[in-house]
């Protein structure tokens, strides 16, 4: 039977070494070009950095295993129930984040349609696109009508699965700030999906292999802002949500830096 620790140094060792696996097949297969090495990066880097997240042995775990004999048995939980729910998680994650797009284009009187493309020119993907045009004088939806709520409005549609992750990281981090301590797969899923999402898109930013469909892109091109000065806004509630993750004794302080974060990227709204 295997307690926290081990079911999590077990998920490690599975996920580093397909991990391992998928990264060489990518260089075999990307020694061409220099754009294939930068997609090679832009693309394995993030699934080494995840499996390290995930596997993360649970210091709490580990006293429960310190724990003497005569102590009530721990409560075990299968390898494929925790991979199984945490995927969830994950994809409830990546869910949201689509719902937002959608729930903003709706809420502005907008109908949003799917539009399909490849990223970094050789992975299958689709985006919520509002099918609008704007100008300096203001936005035109795909039938030529007048959209009211104008480039901001846009902006905010382009930018609201990003909110919708901070929200939710917001709430899992504030009711179980001991996270990493507890079972817990399906918000610990949907966290490093967030994490994760934003670091791919920063990432993308700085190595410049962001599609033009891409909400970072997207935002920068409404807004005006740099699109280096988002990405780094973008990527600061990430690494502050990661380290409460890692260090929940610093809840306080780090709670609140992760919150003025959070606002400080929603209030990039009213910068233009």
């Amino acid at each position: 039977m295997l307690h926290g620790g081990a079911l999590f140094e077990r998920m490690y060792a599975c996920v580093t070494n397909r991990t391992q696996r998928l990264f060489w097949s990518l260089v075999h297969a990307s020694r061409r070009t220099r754009t294939n090495r930068l997609n090679l990066a832009l693309f394995t880097w993030p699934l080494i950095v995840l499996a390290s997240f995930c596997g993360a042995p649970s210091p709490v775990s580990a006293d429960v295993a310190t724990e003497p004999a005569s102590s009530a048995p721990a409560q075990t939980h299968s390898f494929g129930r925790t991979l199984g729910i945490g995927s969830l998680g994950v994809l409830s994650g990546f869910l949201a984040h689509e719902a937002g797009h959608i729930t903003a284009n709706l809420a502005m009187g907008n109908v949003p349609s799917f539009q399909g493309f490849m990223y970094g020119g050789f992975v299958p993907f689709f985006a919520i696109t509002p099918r609008m045009e704007c100008t300096e004088e203001g936005c035109t939806d795909h039938a030529g009508n007048d959209f009211a709520p104008g480039r901001r409005g846009k902006y905010l549609i382009v930018t609201a699965g990003y909110h919708v992750q901070h929200i939710s990281d917001e709430i899992i981090l504030s009711r179980t700030p001991n996270l990493r301590g507890e079972y817990a797969p399906f918000r610990k899923g949907m966290l490093l999906f967030n994490v994760f999402l934003s670091t791919f898109y920063a990432a993308g930013a700085w190595t410049g292999l962001q599609d033009p469909h891409g909400d970072l892109e997207g935002a920068a091109q409404l807004s005006g802002i740099d699109q280096t000065l988002l990405s780094l806004a973008l990527v600061a509630p990430a690494v502050i949500d990661t380290y409460r993750y890692f260090a929940p004794g610093s809840a306080r302080w780090s709670a609140w830096a992760g919150r003025a974060s959070k606002g400080a990227f929603a209030g990039l709204n009213f910068a233009f």
